[in-house]
């Protein structure tokens, strides 16, 4: 049976959300033996090197304002990273998967905000689902305590979200290849001059930090990028971000097959309502009678969520 180009580009999108999802342990597991700003300043400056060889001639001129708006998207992108890193050392793979994908509802919040814009019906809903969702896979029955991990992990989403607004504010202004490798170029050299200051270079890389490193930046990095850019003319982005929610299941799979991490029913629970807020935040579109600017101001959350992921998302 022949396979049409819509239906290899979304099988595509569906192979990168799985190695997103399954990414998750292997960092976990890789967190014992490096520390996390070696990983990721190694994972990060692997990634821009496999980007910058594939796609030089975006990067050959290069211009001082692209320079100056990737480093800040890279800012917020090194927060989320280093918290979502970090988080996962106290927390398990299946709840960090989960609670990163809450970044797509905080969108809706922070543009709401930011832009003064009373927020939809659907908007409530997705945050109300996704509190609650979050309150059934992070916080003990008796307690409104959330545990550190999954704090950590929280405190990424917010970042990514972040990440996500300013990326649809100055994304379109440049070359999108090479303000992404900027981002990824900052990250990277950051995170490293951290970890040689306050962690400790290994005695010598052990095969779970090898493998982690290596499939984290060229896989789930440099292909997930690639893939996506020459993927999505084939599809729509709603498809895409639909596909691309398949990320936390693949990581709660993950945990479940490789690291024994076993869901309870309260968390399984939580972890379908804040899918399904995902879902309804993808499927949210602006309210027809809305005035002209606020319309205008509404984020296009299918594509900002779409270059979120083709980043660089674990």
């Amino acid at each position: 049976m022949k396979i049409s180009c819509r239906n290899r580009a979304e099988l595509s999108m569906l192979l990168v959300a799985l190695i997103w999802g399954t990414t998750f342990v292997l960092v976990k597991s890789a967190l014992s033996d490096i520390g996390p700003f070696l990983f990721l300043g190694l994972r990060f400056l692997i990634a821009f090197g496999v980007i910058a060889l594939l796609s030089y001639r975006s990067l050959i001129h290069i211009q001082f304002s692209t320079l100056a708006a990737g480093s800040l998207l890279g800012v917020f992108l090194f927060i989320g990273y280093i918290f979502q890193t970090v988080g996962l050392k106290y927390t398990t793979s299946s709840n960090a998967g989960f609670i990163t994908g809450v970044n797509v509802v905080l969108v809706l919040i922070i543009y709401a905000i930011l832009y003064r814009i009373r927020p939809a019906a659907t908007t409530i809903l997705t945050v109300v689902m996704a509190i609650i969702g979050l309150y059934f896979m992070s916080f003990q029955a008796d307690t409104l305590t959330l545990s550190y991990g999954d704090l950590l992990v929280l405190v990424c989403a917010v970042a990514f979200a972040l990440h996500i607004v300013f990326v649809d504010r100055y994304s379109h202004q440049h070359n999108p290849v090479a303000i992404t490798a900027v981002q990824i170029l900052f990250v990277g050299v950051v995170c490293l001059i951290i970890g040689l200051l306050y962690e400790p270079w290994p005695d010598h890389f052990t095969p779970n930090a090898v493998n982690a490193i290596l499939i984290t930046s060229v896989l789930a990095t440099s292909l997930a990028f690639l893939l996506q850019n020459a993927m999505q003319k084939y599809s729509t982005p709603t498809r895409f971000a639909v596909i691309l929610t398949m990320e936390p299941v693949f990581a709660a799979l993950a945990g479940y097959l490789w690291a024994g991490e076993i869901l309870s029913p309260r968390a399984l629970a939580g972890a379908g309502l804040i899918l399904l807020s995902m879902l309804v935040s993808i499927f949210s579109r602006p309210g027809k009678k809305q005035p002209k600017k606020s319309a205008a101001a509404e984020p296009n959350v299918i594509k900002a969520h779409s270059y979120l992921n083709k980043l660089i998302k674990d």
